[in-house]
C-alpha cells in the first residue's frame, strides 16, 4: 500500500487549501455561468426526452405486433374448428338461434308444458 507522504517526508498540500474561495482551481479554467449550466441541463433533458420517445415507439411496435399475432392465432383457430368461411358459419348459427328463440316465444306456454309433460312420466318407468 502506497502512502500519501512525499519523498521529503511531508504530506502533500490539500488542493482545496491552495485555491482561494471563489477562484477556479487552475488559472486557465473558466467558471461556468448559470446560463451555461441551464443550457447544459436543457440539452440533457432534451436527450432524455428523445430516448424516451424512441422507447415508447418501440413499445408501440411491440404491442401492434402482439395484437396482430393474437388476431392471426384466433383466425387460425376458427379455421381449424369451423373449416372454410368460419365467420359465415358463426353468423348462420347465430341467426338460426335467433329465429328459433322467436318461434319458441310465439308458442303458447301451455303447448310447451304439454309437450314436456310426457317426459317425466317416461323417466319414472325406468
Amino acid at each position: 500500500m502506497q502512502s500519501s507522504i512525499n519523498r521529503d517526508g511531508f504530506l502533500p498540500p490539500d488542493p482545496d487549501e491552495l485555491v482561494a474561495e471563489g477562484e477556479p482551481p487552475f488559472a486557465d479554467a473558466a467558471t461556468a455561468t448559470a446560463r451555461e449550466k441551464a443550457d447544459h441541463d436543457l440539452d440533457l433533458l432534451q436527450h432524455e426526452v428523445r430516448l424516451l420517445r424512441a422507447r415508447i415507439g418501440i413499445l408501440r411496435e411491440d404491442a401492434e405486433t402482439a395484437l396482430r399475432a393474437q388476431a392471426n392465432l384466433i383466425d387460425a383457430s376458427a379455421h381449424v374448428q369451423l373449416g372454410n368461411y368460419p365467420w359465415a358459419k358463426l353468423a348462420l348459427a347465430t341467426g338460426a338461434a335467433f329465429i328459433a328463440a322467436r318461434i319458441v316465444r310465439s308458442l303458447p306456454f301451455g303447448v310447451l308444458l304439454a309437450g314436456f309433460a310426457g317426459h317425466p312420466s317416461e323417466t319414472r318407468r325406468w
